[in-house]
């Protein structure tokens, strides 16, 4: 039987102005917001509903479809998509739901999105929580050869093949066969509205253009840098090369664990949310 907070969660779902699709789960009023931002190709189905439905106890979740995914809007060129605009995307989906201050997470392509956001619209990011992504520029350590250029030709005879040929570079065979089922679940929620390839090379465009690392030092906002140490597709250099540039951030460096940290160690990670959103708090 779920937790009975789980069971009264209210969930909104609108669409900003800009073409944003979202979703605000909450369990109760007066809460502090904190708004979920998904990486490379993921709409906001990708999040695990239990990651969901644990932090929607303590907080207000917002999460959305990052653009050419999910229900939101299809920008036709590569040139379209740039963490500049997506930032302008997010920022979109909290005017229309009037939010002037929140806490942020973004995990790792999103992690850029987060950054980029926090940067561009520093007023309004109370915290900032960045799960296995770069600071971009010449902070990005990349993956191994091989490996990026089986993230970029995806083989498979159906979806499920193609998701899971991802799924797969991201875990090693022991770790995958331990969160099969959860991608099994993000799969079946994410299926109904796959991202279109020219989304994803919108994607990568942004992604390879992203460069935080002339205005790093100007986020004074409190931070945690929380990565796994066996992380093949960002490379834990990534999260240590951000805590140079980011030297108030607490940084948090999860041995045996891969890309999907939030996967893998779902209560480490809500531990750590809460304590960033309490330090900060009592800041």
């Amino acid at each position: 039987m779920k937790d009975k907070a789980f069971q009264t969660s209210a969930i909104k779902e609108g669409r900003s102005l800009s073409g944003i699709h979202y979703r605000l789960t909450s369990s109760g009023p007066g809460r502090q917001t904190l708004v979920l931002v998904m990486g490379y190709g993921g709409s906001l189905r990708i999040w695990p509903q239990s990651f969901i439905d644990r932090l929607s106890t303590i907080y207000d979740v917002l999460t959305y479809d990052n653009r050419g995914t999910g229900l939101s809007f299809l920008p036709p060129g590569e040139e379209d998509y740039t963490t500049e605009t997506m930032a302008g995307d997010l920022d979109s989906v909290v005017e229309s739901l009037g939010l002037s201050h929140f806490h942020l997470l973004g995990y790792s392509m999103g992690g850029c999105i987060a950054i980029e956001y926090a940067h561009l619209y520093r007023q309004k990011v109370a915290s900032l929580f960045l799960l296995s992504t770069t600071g971009g520029g010449a902070l990005f350590h990349r993956p191994d050869r091989a490996l990026s250029g089986a993230l970029a030709n995806p083989q498979g005879n159906s979806l499920w093949a193609l998701y899971e040929w991802t799924f797969k570079l991201m875990y090693s065979d022991e770790a995958y066969t331990r969160v099969e089922p959860v991608l099994k679940t993000l799969f079946e929620a994410a299926k109904d509205t796959p991202t279109k390839p020219q989304a994803l090379k919108g994607h990568s465009h942004a992604f390879k253009h992203f460069n935080g690392e002339n205005y790093l030092d100007k986020l004074t906002m409190p931070v945690t840098l929380l990565s796994g140490e066996n992380d093949r597709i960002m490379p834990v250099a990534n999260t240590l090369a951000l805590a140079k540039a980011l030297p108030q951030a607490k940084v948090v460096i999860v041995p045996g664990v891969e890309h999907g940290v939030h996967i893998e160690c779902e209560s480490l990670v809500v531990e750590e949310i809460n304590e960033l959103i309490a330090r900060r708090s009592g800041s």
